[in-house]
């Protein structure tokens, strides 16, 4: 059996997953072929596969403002036998040819993508999830999401969740590569003795993110507290600037993006707290597998999936969205609390060691293709 992933693009935090899912595939004689755009219609370019096979040659054409899309060329050689797995954009419309060929050679076809994620919670929601109903299966981002959906009627037995996550793997292996020793001569080297404590920032500095709340909170946050701000984006220059405005230049350092686990870890273990004040996804998950409570915004309906692994007072603190006044609340009662922070930070890392890692999300997904392997699956 072949399990054909089709996807917008291949990135690079996709890597660790896909490679996993081969090697549980491999132990029941099974290939995964991957498929996707050189970039897709976000710009988020595809790297080379690693551990599995992939076709990055399918260009992404953008129609109608981005409200259509298509991948041209794609060429999926399906099999009688195969499982076709499609990615959950109904704008890409590519999909419903391909769909319409597996239905007729009596192939499977699994939905993966968000239940919902920030600011589609409406009617676009809805004319997502009528199509989703005509999967063989359903894969969601989050254990909450699938407990949604099979609110609403899904199917318990067709629909599915990974706990989209990280390779916790990669980062043990890059937490260990860092002894105390090491990891005091890099906070003397850049600079980080000179606050007690660091919060950190990390993803890309954009509207998304809302780095300028952050910035503005700063002033209000315990003065023994400095910000560590890993990432770049649109918004690094304007920010810079606002925190010039502000006099706090000393207590910010500027990392720009680092991409390799191995220059993320020494910044990631030099902070006591992950900071997201935007809409957050991954960052969070990325930040708990290293023992970092988070403080994100507590309206879920403008937060993406990962949210889910949030829980307010066991691994970070909530703070009201929009507000930097609350958000600045919301640190300094992390770090008025040593003993309680240290409690969240055990039960952050402890979560994405038990799931919320490719690992997890490899087992599940085999999981729901194992359900589509019985007689009748197919519909």
């Amino acid at each position: 059996m072949t399990i054909h992933i089709v996807q917008p693009a291949l990135p690079s935090y996709r890597i660790a997953f896909f490679a996993r899912l081969q090697r549980e595939l491999s132990k029941r004689n099974d290939e995964l072929r991957v498929y996707a755009s050189p970039r897709d219609q976000l710009n988020v370019e595809s790297v080379a596969p690693t551990g599995f096979k992939a076709s990055i040659d399918s260009t992404m054409s953008i129609h109608l403002g981005g409200r259509a899309l298509w991948q041209t060329c794609l060429n999926v050689s399906l099999t009688r036998g195969d499982v076709l797995v499609i990615n959950g954009n109904p704008r890409l419309l590519s999909n419903y040819p391909l769909w319409l060929r597996a239905k007729s050679l009596g192939i499977p076809v699994v939905w993966w993508g968000h239940g919902w994620s920030a600011g589609s919670h409406g009617s676009r929601s809805k004319i997502r999830q009528r199509i989703m109903r005509l999967a063989d299966a359903v894969i969601l981002y989050t254990d909450k999401e699938r407990d949604a959906y099979v609110h609403l009627g899904f199917a318990p037995s067709r629909t599915f969740a990974l706990n989209n996550g990280v390779d916790i793997d990669s980062i043990d292996a890059a937490v260990g590569a860092w002894n105390s020793g090491r990891l005091r001569t890099f906070r003397s080297t850049q600079g980080l003795d000179t606050h007690a404590y660091w919060c950190i920032f990390l993803g890309r500095l954009s509207l998304k993110s809302r780095i300028d709340l952050l910035i503005e909170s700063l002033p209000a946050i315990r003065p023994d507290v400095g910000l560590i701000a890993l990432g770049d984006g649109p918004l690094v220059e304007e920010a810079k600037a606002r925190v010039r405005a502000l006099g706090i230049c000393s207590r910010v350092v500027w990392v720009g993006a680092e991409y390799e686990e191995n220059a993320v870890a020494p910044w990631m273990l030099s902070a006591s707290a992950l900071v997201y004040p935007g809409t957050v996804g991954l960052s969070l998950i990325h930040g708990f597998a290293y023992g970092l409570p988070g403080v994100v915004h507590a309206d879920p309906f403008e937060q993406m999936p990962e949210y889910a692994a949030f829980e307010n007072h066991g691994n970070g603190i909530a703070f009201q969205s929009q507000s930097a006044e609350s958000l600045a609340l919301a640190v300094n009662e992390l770090f008025d609390d040593n003993a309680s922070r240290v409690t969240m930070a055990e039960n952050a890392r402890a979560l994405v060691h038990r799931t919320f890692n490719v690992n997890d999300m490899a087992r599940r997904f085999v999981q729901a293709i194992d359900t589509l392997r019985l007689p009748g699956a197919a519909r």
